[in-house]
């Protein structure tokens, strides 16, 4: 048996990525582990999530996180594998329609800094981005940092690659709402599959199965089904690229930049 999170923003009738990646992972190893079974878990915030884990709480019980150095405990485990290849570390930005003459004309990091930035409370780009300088809100539930960007409760609120179109889709006739199509912010973050650690056949197994998709194609093909229309939506070529830094991400224990996906940048990055 495995379970998987559902996150609490993005309850819908299509699989997730997560998901997908998820049970590729599992097809690819029936030969050597044999068939599983595969139940969603019910809907539940981050912090529920990892509470979850930590007492596992389902069997098998695999979520999705950025990598965070406070999830480093003896109840919890990481598969050392990004599955998102790293696109969540590109970020464009919603923000007031009011701002957006302004954001266009941004040209260094400085300038970029002077803009206020709204979060999911407990998102560890919270800590990054407030590492880098950054005046960050921290907003719960998901669904209101939209509402509050349009009434300019802050300046931005920036939404990884592989989120934005689904994102702006649902959320972008918010009245007041922008979507700003200059600036291309980056910072490794690494997204990895996270479970209880005694589950250790069930880490290896997935370990396994990832690779194994990696390395034939049909990992990569899921990635370009799954993001391609969002990464085409952002338009990458017209935006600037500015450059953070991640300072949690220096205990990673392998190589995770190796699989990251290049993107096509064409404007300088500052």
């Amino acid at each position: 048996m495995f379970t998987h999170r559902v996150p609490e923003a993005y309850v819908s009738a299509i699989p997730s990525y997560e998901v997908s990646i998820l049970k590729l992972a599992l097809d690819k190893t029936i030969d050597e582990y044999g068939p599983y079974e595969f139940r969603a878990a019910p809907a539940i915030n981050v912090t529920r999530a990892v509470q979850s884990i930590k007492t596992n709480a389902f069997p098998n019980y695999f979520a999705s996180f950025g990598y965070n150095e406070d999830y480093n405990t003896a109840e919890m485990d990481y598969v050392r594998f990004p599955i998102d290849l790293g696109v969540l570390s590109y970020r464009t930005c919603f923000a007031p329609k009011t701002m957006l003459d302004k954001l266009a004309k941004v040209k260094t990091l400085d300038e970029l800094r002077k803009f206020s930035v709204g979060q999911g409370r407990y998102w560890i780009d919270s800590d990054i981005l407030r590492n880098n300088g950054f005046t960050v809100t921290e907003v719960d539930p998901y669904s209101a940092l939209f509402k509050m960007t349009a009434a300019h409760r802050f300046d931005l609120f920036c939404r990884g690659l592989n989120e934005i179109k689904e994102e702006y889709d649902r959320w972008g006739t918010i009245e007041g709402l922008g979507y700003d199509r200059h600036l291309l912010i980056y910072y490794p973050m690494p997204i990895f599959f996270y479970t209880n650690s005694s589950n250790k056949e069930a880490i290896a197994r997935v370990n396994k199965g990832l690779r194994k998709a990696y390395a034939d194609g049909s990992l990569m093909a899921l990635w370009i089904e799954k993001h391609q229309a969002s990464l085409d939506f952002a338009a990458l070529k017209k935006r600037k690229l500015f450059r953070l830094e991640n300072p949690f991400v220096k205990s990673i224990d392998f190589d995770y930049t190796k699989y990251f996906y290049k993107l096509d940048t064409e404007k300088p990055s500052l």
